[in-house]
């Protein structure tokens, strides 16, 4: 074979880097026209995407949809209803100058009066579906609540407890004074004809279970719920019902979350 002369090896190298030109320009290109086309395949997903939502089949997956379904917006109109009492935070001082009472039917108790249409109408229905609801507390005084806590205090102490143990134990069932739902004038605690005791079988009873189902329809809720002890710092009330609003209320009774529950996920605790 002939050897091949300076001038022949020059065009033969050109050749070859004509043709790997040529190779990684079809490479690059290649490469350009997958991109494109997964690029133009985005906003098509995007819009199939957007278009079910819009269904509603999966809303629940859109943090933003699930909160306005699902959340709770507060209303600062409301918060005269919704103020936090217990042994941590005691009762505002100045509450008591927007509180104007008035007397429950058949009874000598008061309760706010901004709540007593909603309470009243309450128990005319549970007295239409045949039971016999006793209001057996409404609004106290801080001279009572003191009263009915050294009291009870002082029975514990009869028993041989230790003044801690009696204090402790206390506390359990009766609000510290000076904080306390009743004082607020938006409790009350209902028992029935039946079973005038307030104790946990009371929760049992026909007033009882009708009033779990069915206060929140009217912005009650069962405050003090089993279960949640360690949260609202008292035992289990099946009798003390508190007002909230119908809204509050409502929310609270489909999320099962007690007061103390709600302060900590609206970010109300100061």
């Amino acid at each position: 074979m002939a050897k091949r002369t300076a001038r022949e090896q020059m065009v033969i190298r050109n050749r070859r880097m004509l043709i790997y030109t040529f190779l990684l320009i079809l490479i690059f290109l290649y490469a350009a026209a997958k991109q494109e086309m997964r690029s133009g395949e985005m906003p098509s997903e995007a819009a199939d995407t957007d278009e079910f939502l819009r269904d509603g089949t999966e809303a629940a997956e859109d943090p933003g949809a699930a909160g306005t379904e699902a959340g709770f917006v507060l209303d600062q109109e409301d918060m005269w209803c919704l103020v936090l009492t217990n042994a941590r935070y005691p009762v505002p001082l100045d509450y008591q100058e927007d509180v104007k009472l008035k007397e429950i039917p058949e009874s000598s108790l008061q309760v706010d009066e901004r709540i007593w249409d909603p309470l009243v109408e309450m128990l005319d229905e549970m007295k239409d579906q045949g039971l016999k609801p006793v209001i057996c507390s409404g609004y106290r005084t801080l001279d009572k609540q003191e009263l009915l806590f050294s009291r009870r205090q002082k029975e514990y102490l009869e028993k041989g407890d230790s003044m801690e143990e009696a204090r402790e134990q206390t506390e359990r069932e009766l609000a510290v004074p000076g904080s306390g739902e009743h004082c607020l004038g938006l409790a009350v605690d209902i028992s029935s004809e039946s079973h005038p005791q307030l104790e946990e079988a009371f929760g049992d009873t026909p007033e009882g279970l009708w009033l779990r189902e069915h206060s929140w329809e009217y912005g009650f809720i069962l405050r003090y719920d089993r279960g949640k002890e360690e949260i609202t710092g008292i035992n289990y009330e099946p009798w003390h019902f508190r007002y909230v609003g119908e809204k509050a209320a409502e929310y609270l009774n489909r999320t099962g979350m007690c007061l103390e529950e709600f302060y900590i996920e609206e970010s109300l605790y100061g």
